[in-house]
Protein backbone atom coordinates (compact mmCIF):
# COMPACT_ATOMS: atom_id res chain seq x y z
CA UNK A 1 0.00 0.00 0.00
CA UNK A 2 1.56 3.16 -0.93
CA UNK A 3 1.66 6.49 1.39
CA UNK A 4 2.90 9.52 1.59
CA UNK A 5 5.28 9.55 4.03
CA UNK A 6 4.40 12.58 6.02
CA UNK A 7 0.90 11.71 6.15
CA UNK A 8 2.60 8.66 8.14
CA UNK A 9 4.11 10.79 10.26
CA UNK A 10 1.29 12.78 11.36
CA UNK A 11 -0.51 9.78 12.31
CA UNK A 12 2.16 8.73 14.25
CA UNK A 13 2.01 11.55 15.97
CA UNK A 14 -2.11 11.89 16.55
CA UNK A 15 -1.42 8.48 17.97
CA UNK A 16 1.72 8.89 20.48
CA UNK A 17 4.63 7.28 18.71
CA UNK A 18 6.60 10.38 18.89
CA UNK A 19 10.41 8.36 18.44
CA UNK A 20 8.76 6.49 15.53
CA UNK A 21 7.64 9.36 13.81
CA UNK A 22 11.08 11.27 14.33
CA UNK A 23 13.03 8.30 13.38
CA UNK A 24 10.58 8.07 10.19
CA UNK A 25 10.80 11.78 9.62
CA UNK A 26 14.75 12.12 9.85
CA UNK A 27 14.65 9.07 7.39
CA UNK A 28 16.11 8.80 4.00
CA UNK A 29 13.26 6.99 3.01
CA UNK A 30 11.63 8.22 0.29
CA UNK A 31 8.43 10.86 0.28
CA UNK A 32 6.32 7.83 -1.14
CA UNK A 33 6.24 4.82 1.01
CA UNK A 34 5.15 1.40 0.31
CA UNK A 35 4.27 -0.43 3.28
CA UNK A 36 5.03 -4.01 1.77
CA UNK A 37 8.97 -3.02 0.01
CA UNK A 38 9.39 -0.16 3.16
CA UNK A 39 8.03 -2.80 5.87
CA UNK A 40 11.44 -4.40 6.86
CA UNK A 41 12.48 -0.12 7.75
CA UNK A 42 9.70 0.97 9.67
CA UNK A 43 9.84 -2.50 11.71
CA UNK A 44 12.89 -1.15 12.70
CA UNK A 45 11.26 2.25 14.17
CA UNK A 46 9.44 0.34 16.44
CA UNK A 47 6.42 -0.55 14.92
CA UNK A 48 4.66 -3.07 14.84
CA UNK A 49 3.36 -5.03 11.31
CA UNK A 50 -0.17 -4.43 12.07
CA UNK A 51 0.37 -0.84 13.59
CA UNK A 52 1.81 -0.31 9.77
CA UNK A 53 -0.99 -1.27 8.10
CA UNK A 54 -3.64 0.38 10.72
CA UNK A 55 -1.91 3.86 9.86
CA UNK A 56 -1.05 2.94 6.34
CA UNK A 57 -5.21 2.89 5.87
CA UNK A 58 -6.09 5.63 7.37
CA UNK A 59 -3.69 7.95 6.03
CA UNK A 60 -5.08 6.48 2.20
CA UNK A 61 -5.46 9.48 0.31
CA UNK A 62 -2.66 11.34 1.44
CA UNK A 63 -0.69 10.65 -1.67
CA UNK A 64 -2.23 14.32 -3.41
CA UNK A 65 -0.37 16.55 -6.41
CA UNK A 66 1.80 18.52 -5.11
CA UNK A 67 0.08 22.05 -4.92
CA UNK A 68 -0.02 25.53 -2.56
CA UNK A 69 -2.21 23.61 -0.09
CA UNK A 70 -0.15 20.01 -0.17
CA UNK A 71 3.17 22.28 0.33
CA UNK A 72 1.71 24.20 3.09
CA UNK A 73 0.49 20.79 5.02
CA UNK A 74 3.71 19.39 4.47
CA UNK A 75 5.28 22.83 5.96
CA UNK A 76 3.07 22.39 9.11
CA UNK A 77 3.99 18.24 9.62
CA UNK A 78 7.52 19.85 9.08
CA UNK A 79 7.38 22.36 11.60
CA UNK A 80 5.43 20.09 14.13
CA UNK A 81 7.85 17.39 13.96
CA UNK A 82 10.54 20.38 14.34
CA UNK A 83 8.94 21.04 17.53
CA UNK A 84 8.51 17.33 18.94
CA UNK A 85 12.08 16.61 17.74
CA UNK A 86 13.54 19.95 19.78
CA UNK A 87 11.28 18.58 22.50
CA UNK A 88 12.55 15.22 22.67
CA UNK A 89 15.96 15.84 22.94
CA UNK A 90 15.09 18.29 25.26
CA UNK A 91 13.68 15.32 27.63
CA UNK A 92 16.52 13.25 26.87
CA UNK A 93 19.19 15.85 27.77
CA UNK A 94 17.33 16.97 31.07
Amino acid sequence: MKVAKTSLVAMLLEVGEENAAVLLARSTLPDELDTDTDLDVLLTFGLEREQVDEMACLTIGGIEADDVNTRRRRDETDKTISRRWADLVDRWLT
